[in-house]
């Protein structure tokens, strides 16, 4: 039974929930987090932030166009766990990981004005990286993996795997004179 509960499809609810009720406590805590919460010395903190744009605040161009782009790949990532062949869990667990994180910050720009809470800071001293959440996560983590998958899916046969001893008898020799 436990086993069921790891299934491809998972990924998608699971990175969505964790980061509704991520950023549901984030917004309940404004206060505390106006300044920043060390959690891992300064190396990891928590810290508000609301981005109006796409990924690291890149491409502010607007509440609805980012709206109907995350629609948009939302859907289109939902037809390719439906139709992707073969059924390989990796990949499936990959885009559904990639699909809860869209919905995620999708769901931000519908009903928090566009803004998607970011909460998550990390790097080092005044080398930081830009500010993301749990969606942010499903995401990035999603599509490495689901890079990976696909290379591995496309890469011929290795070296080792060509080299290795068939099960098949070796067909007759000529008998040496």
């Amino acid at each position: 039974m436990p086993s069921r509960l790891w299934r491809p499809w998972f990924w998608a609810p699971l990175v969505l929930v964790v980061d509704l009720v991520t950023k549901r406590l984030v917004l309940a805590n404004i206060a505390a987090l106006q300044g920043r919460i060390d959690f891992i010395g300064d190396f990891a903190r928590f810290i508000y932030v609301r981005n109006p744009g796409s990924a690291m605040g890149l491409f502010p161009v607007g509440r609805w166009a980012l709206v109907v782009i995350s629609a948009a790949a939302s859907v289109f990532l939902a037809w390719l766990y439906v139709t992707s062949k073969p059924r390989n869990p990796l990949r499936l667990g990959a885009m559904a990981a990639i699909f809860g994180g869209a919905l995620g910050n999708l769901v931000d720009r519908v009903f928090y004005g566009g803004l998607v809470v970011d909460f998550i800071d990390v790097g080092i001293g005044t080398h930081r990286f830009y500010t993301f959440n749990v969606a942010d996560i499903g995401v990035s983590l999603g599509g490495v993996v689901l890079f990976l998958s696909l290379m591995r899916e496309g890469k011929p046969a290795t070296a080792a795997t060509a080299a290795a001893p068939s099960a098949d008898p070796p067909a007759d020799r000529p008998d040496d004179a």
